[in-house]
């Protein structure tokens, strides 16, 4: 009697964890595009405060020219390193108290040596469970605003030197 031969196949409708993934993977894109398109440079730290990503506007003001390479660097490895204590204490104090820190004025420093001015705001990063896991951090560069209230502020002490100045009949 010749041995028979025995296939066994086993299906799985795989389809839903298809929809699952196609629908993650175009939220995450949709995600990264905001990132990418906001007119602010974005970041976000872990709770030891190394770098886990950033928008390509923060990448390019570290002095590298995709987020990729700022992925687990510390603000000591970046051009602002001498005030990056200062910045460190911020994140820490929003880490801890989960509390954000929000719309306040900063100086830090380029890759190049130049000193700017930001707007920064930071929050807490939590998970499913509501534990902070980390720091988000937003700013724009608002030197030219800073230079030109400077310059107002100068034009009207004149101003009002050359007002007390004038005699009248």
């Amino acid at each position: 009697i010749p041995e028979s031969k025995q296939i066994v196949t086993f299906l799985r409708d795989i389809t839903e964890r298809k929809q699952v993934e196609a629908t993650l993977r175009k939220s995450k894109e949709l995600l990264q595009s905001i990132v990418e398109l906001m007119p602010v440079r974005i970041f976000w730290k872990d709770r030891d405060l190394h770098y886990l990503g950033c928008n390509t506007q923060f990448a390019k003001d570290t002095g590298h020219s995709s987020p990729d390479e700022l992925s687990g660097k510390t603000d000591f490895e970046m051009g602002w390193k001498d005030q990056a204590e200062l910045y460190r204490a911020d994140d820490k104090a929003v880490i801890e108290s989960g509390n954000p820190k929000l719309d306040y004025e900063e100086l830090s420093t380029t890759p190049d040596g130049h000193t700017i001015w930001l707007s920064t705001s930071k929050v807490p990063l939590l998970d499913e469970s509501n534990q902070v896991i980390g720091i988000l951090g937003i700013y724009q560069d608002i030197t030219e605003r800073k230079k030109a209230e400077t310059e107002m502020r100068i034009a009207a002490t004149a101003f009002e030197s050359q007002e007390g100045m004038m005699v009248t009949d």
